[in-house]
């Protein structure tokens, strides 16, 4: 599309052309399907960069969409004022009932929390979770946070020598289900249903009433959560959560308390899964690299910036929408009032121009802190300190346990989730040795 006169551009000049249609880049519009057995989510992102920086896809339920491969394209719009997340203000016929959307793409856009927000609605969201997610309650978690991953490490011990385990299910699963667990005061009683209720939010390839049931089973749980703080609010992550929300000009009603805590189950769970399994097979899988880290040469803090960037747990994220018609003055890229766009952060992380030899797992590479594995701008992930201690700690303590474990299978050959949004791998075969 191109902009009619007067229109902004991102960088604050006029467009000048006439709005019309136009075929998406390429001449074409690939459907995007995430991670299967031939490709991950980044080469996905690659192969879409060849069409432009941010070609036409369409996403599951007909909803065509812009799929922003460009890394620094990804930086404005995600910091600017163009874009938003909310659905019910910006993306025409939603509100109104007239644009029907259905499975992955409707859970994702549906609720009211500071992922689904805009300008002063998304400062007030965001705030309370900040103000959780403190420099103090982490420091406060870290010895909790320690403790489980000794236990966890402990139950791995009964495993015989000769047999592998699944890293991803019996070790990077268990941990942040259990942070999490305690972060928020969860009773253990529900943190089976309510974890695989949340596993089948990121599944891309489930159908519109397996989503609903997985909806409806997570808001289920997540009710009897806030009622039991709102009673008497403990000194945990959702006490914080209810006080400062409560002490806003605007407190939250339930509903949007609800909303909020399943963004932050969700992204302490799933997201950091993922980070802890792949960080491991990016370390077993390059012993040069590996040799830096637990020598000492390299902190694990930068491995793990380098698996984010290389293999981010949240490949994209949907939906955003232009706010106005504009033009990217760098690229040239046109946008329309109300046209959905997702941020490929797989596969701008790839981008070469940004990372000379993107694919190659380099712990010590230059400029790797750039990467929008926790996303860039106003929706920054506000858990990305919590979620750097837990995925560090696990990971210390796993190749301090288990300084010989090797992987059973190649990565190019592990089962990855089936989805574009969440990233990782669903099985981690590893000899303990």
């Amino acid at each position: 599309m191109t902009l009619a006169p007067g229109h902004e551009t991102v960088d604050g000049t006029r467009g000048a052309e006439a709005l019309t249609d136009r075929p998406p880049p390429g001449g074409g519009c690939p459907y995007l399907r995430g991670a299967t057995a031939a490709q991950t989510n980044g080469q996905e992102g690659q192969r879409l960069g060849a069409l432009g920086p941010a070609p036409v896809v369409e996403l599951p339920g007909g909803v065509l969409a812009r799929a922003v491969v460009d890394p620094a394209l990804a930086e404005r719009l995600s910091a600017g004022p163009h874009v938003s997340r909310d659905a019910a203000r910006h993306w025409p016929g939603y509100r109104e009932g007239t644009r029907t959307v259905d499975g992955v793409i409707a859970q994702w856009i549906g609720t009211r929390n500071a992922l689904n927000s805009y300008g002063d609605d998304h400062r007030q969201l965001r705030s309370p979770i900040a103000a959780a997610l403190t420099r103090r309650r982490v420091e406060a978690m870290t010895p909790a946070i320690e403790s489980i991953v000794q236990d966890v490490l402990d139950g791995l011990e009964g495993i015989g020598a000769d047999q592998n385990i699944d890293l991803a299910q019996s070790y990077a699963l268990p941990i942040p289900h259990e942070v999490i667990t305690r972060l928020l005061g969860v009773p253990a009683e529900h943190l089976a249903d309510f974890s695989a209720a949340a596993a089948g939010l990121f599944d891309t390839s489930a159908g519109a009433e397996d989503m609903a049931r997985s909806m409806g089973a997570v808001l289920g749980l997540l009710d009897q959560l806030v009622a039991s703080a709102r009673a008497r609010p403990g000194d945990n992550l959702i006490g914080d959560l209810v006080r400062a929300a409560d002490a806003s000009e605007n407190p939250l009603s339930d509903t949007e308390l609800r909303d909020q805590l399943m963004l932050i189950i969700i992204a302490g769970t799933e997201t950091t899964v993922h980070a802890i399994g792949t960080l491991l097979v990016h370390l077993l899988a390059h012993p040069d690299q590996l040799a830096l880290v637990t020598s000492g040469q390299v902190p694990m803090e930068d491995a793990l910036t380098e698996s984010l960037r290389l293999r981010p747990p949240i490949a994209s994220v949907p939906l955003r929408f232009a706010v106005r018609q504009f033009r990217d003055a760098r690229t040239g890229e046109q946008f329309g009032e109300g046209e959905p766009m997702l941020i490929h952060l797989a596969g701008a992380n790839l981008d070469p121009e940004r990372y000379p030899d993107p694919e190659r797992f380099d712990a010590q590479r230059e400029g790797g802190a750039r990467s929008l594995a926790f996303g860039y701008g106003p929706h920054v992930c506000p858990g990305a300190a919590l979620a750097t201690r837990e995925i560090v700690i696990a990971a210390t303590r796993f190749l301090e346990r288990y300084p010989t474990a090797r992987l059973a299978v190649a990565p190019g050959l592990m089962e990855q989730t089936a989805s574009f949004i969440s990233n990782g791998y669903s099985s981690i075969a590893v000899d303990l040795g």
